[in-house]
């Protein structure tokens, strides 16, 4: 299975105590469990105690096939249970509230939605009781409604067939304590995986040709070592400055303030830069250049790029996506991060560097400790003959952690 679940901790929410009687209050509370409106996923929240407090979540894209959705419903509460008894020194959850969010396509109302993941909710429910857990709520949320799968389990019929509305956006006591406590619930997942999605239109085919054409100027120059550390370099020199280049211009406010950005690369500049960017090596040493200022203005480079990864270059958007990560992290957006590391695995399920940042963040693990152990691998590297106002300003010799070598990224 390669899709990875998405692990928090009771300590990633920083908010106030809140009770939650209902399952209107419920529903409303997922994005604020979350820090973002999940799509197309599965979502289970685990409580701990005699008041039910939040112990963590995992979250997991709903599988296509229907096939695989009877190993999800027994594997994923399993992996639930590992996470809190891992983070809580062996103690185990006592509870889950399961959500299954799902909009509905063309046609399709989101009953049928409801009606269609039932097999799903079916196999969680009866996983969680044969672990011990008791299953306080489990809810289906399409279409701006939600459903009960437990109160139809049991026969109440407290949903009716239409479901029932999601309250209105900011009036429930959690959305009043996350407000007080100055927390924001981030758009949708869709959106922010929007930024990161390949472009379409007539602009796909003027990059692809000119990722072609810098295809064949770049393959024999990897002819030798010597050709490999040139090119390193030069990709370099280019991120730099296209870094410096957005960095002149206002950020993006919104997804569609996204396409200013687009504007000021040209095709042919994102092809050198994507095919440079293949190398592990060179991916490796441009993390280097999410230290202070430049990450917020590197993370716009690296989502522009990703966007460029059009037509059969998709899984060049695999390395952007690993760097998209580790900036997001790095301007502290977890959740952003995970969701473009998520993109890079679901591209190349075996890219090393995305995989340790996605758990690193799961982990918990400090981001200087990670990015210590960053400038140590690309310490091991060969050394490339750059400008001194090219290479970013840390030393890549020192706060690494000892023994980390490069391969552990390849």
């Amino acid at each position: 299975m390669t899709q990875r679940n998405e692990s928090a901790a009771a300590g990633d929410l920083q908010m106030p105590m809140v009770t939650l009687r209902s399952a209107d209050e419920l529903a409303d509370a997922l994005p604020y469990f979350m820090g973002y409106h999940p799509s197309d996923s599965l979502v289970l929240v685990a409580l701990q105690g005699d008041r039910g407090q939040f112990a963590g979540r995992v979250r997991l894209g709903i599988p296509g096939q229907a096939e695989d959705w009877e190993f999800i419903g027994q594997e994923l509460p399993r992996c639930l249970v590992q996470e809190v008894e891992q983070r809580a020194g062996g103690a185990r959850p006592d509870a889950v509230v399961a959500y299954l969010c799902r909009e509905p396509g063309p046609g399709e109302s989101g009953r049928q939605v409801m009606e269609s993941l039932r097999p799903l909710a079916d196999a969680l429910l009866a996983t969680c009781r044969d672990l011990g857990l008791r299953v306080l709520e489990a809810l289906c949320l399409s279409g701006d409604r939600y459903w009960s799968y437990v109160c139809a389990e049991a026969g109440e019929g407290c949903c009716p067939a239409e479901g029932r509305p999601m309250l209105m956006p900011g009036t429930s006591v959690i959305a009043a304590s996350a407000t007080f406590a100055g927390i924001q619930v981030r758009g949708t997942q869709k959106e922010m995986e929007t930024r990161l999605t390949p472009l379409t239109g007539p602009s796909v085919a003027a990059q692809e040709e000119a990722i072609d054409d810098a295809v064949g100027e770049v393959l024999p120059r990897l002819m030798g070592k010597k050709g490999c550390l040139a090119l390193a370099a030069d990709t370099l020199v280019m991120v730099n400055g296209l870094i410096a280049r957005l960095q002149e211009s206002p950020p993006p406010r919104s997804m569609r303030e996204d396409e200013r950005d687009d504007r000021l690369l040209t095709d042919a500049e994102v092809a050198r830069v994507l095919v440079g960017l293949q190398d592990p090596e060179t991916r490796d040493r441009a993390t280097l250049w999410m230290d202070g200022a430049r990450a917020a203005a590197a993370l716009r480079l690296w989502r522009a790029l990703s966007r460029r990864c059009v037509g059969v270059y998709g899984p060049y958007g695999a390395a952007v996506r690993t760097l998209a990560g580790w900036a997001a992290w790095c301007v502290d957006d977890p959740t952003e991060a995970r969701i473009a590391l998520e993109l890079a695995l679901a591209v190349d399920p075996d890219c090393g560097l995305a995989d340790v940042l996605y758990r690193a963040i799961g982990a918990e693990m400090p981001l200087e400790a990670m990015r210590g152990a960053l400038r140590s691998g690309v310490a091991g590297y060969p050394p490339l003959s750059l400008p001194a106002s090219v290479w970013p300003p840390v030393d890549v010799r020192a706060g690494g952690e000892a023994g980390v070598q490069g391969e552990l990224f390849d």
